[in-house]
C-alpha cells in the first residue's frame, strides 16, 4: 500500500470514529451504493469474482445497518428492517444471476433511503439549539493564582 493510500485510510478511520450516528448511517449507505455500483461495472467487464466480492461487501454493509436497528423499539424500526431485508434480497439475487437489474433497483432504493436519512439529520442539526461558546478565559490562563488573603 502506498503512503498516500495509508494516509487516506487513516483519515477515513478518524472520520468514522468521530462521526455522529447520523453521519455513520449516511456513510454506510454510501459504501453500500458504491459497492453495488462497482459490482455493476464488474458485470460489464465480465468479472464474476469482482461482481461477487463487491455484492458480498454491499450485503455486509446492509447487514450492519439491520443489526443496528432495535426492532423491539416499534413499528418504524420493524419497517426499516423489512426494507433493509429487501435490499439484501436484491443484492443476493444480483449475485446469483450476475445481472444488473436487481442492482439498479437496489441502488435506486438505497439512494432514496440515504437521501431521506441525510435530510432528517440535516433538519435535526438545524433545529438543535446552538452550542454556546465557552466563557472567555483570563488571558493569563490557569497559571494565574489569586494570592489575596
Amino acid at each position: 500500500m502506498t503512503n498516500s493510500a495509508t494516509e487516506s485510510d487513516a483519515y477515513k478511520k478518524v472520520d468514522v470514529q468521530t462521526a455522529s450516528q447520523g453521519k455513520l448511517i449516511v456513510m454506510l449507505f454510501n459504501g453500500a451504493i458504491q459497492r453495488a455500483e462497482e459490482a455493476k461495472r464488474q458485470i460489464d467487464k465480465g468479472s464474476t469474482e469482482g461482481v461477487h466480492n463487491n455484492l458480498i461487501r454491499a450485503q455486509e454493509i446492509v447487514a450492519e445497518l439491520r443489526s443496528s436497528l432495535n426492532v423491539k423499539a416499534g413499528e418504524i424500526a420493524q419497517n426499516l428492517d423489512r426494507i433493509y431485508e429487501y435490499f439484501q434480497h436484491l443484492l443476493v439475487k444480483a449475485n446469483l444471476r450476475k445481472t444488473g437489474a436487481p442492482i439498479d433497483e437496489c441502488v435506486e432504493l438505497m439512494t432514496e433511503m440515504r437521501d431521506t436519512w441525510q435530510e432528517l439529520f440535516d433538519k435535526i442539526q438545524r433545529e438543535q439549539p446552538l452550542v454556546q461558546a465557552p466563557p472567555k478565559m483570563d488571558p493569563h490562563g490557569a497559571a494565574v493564582m489569586n494570592m489575596q488573603g
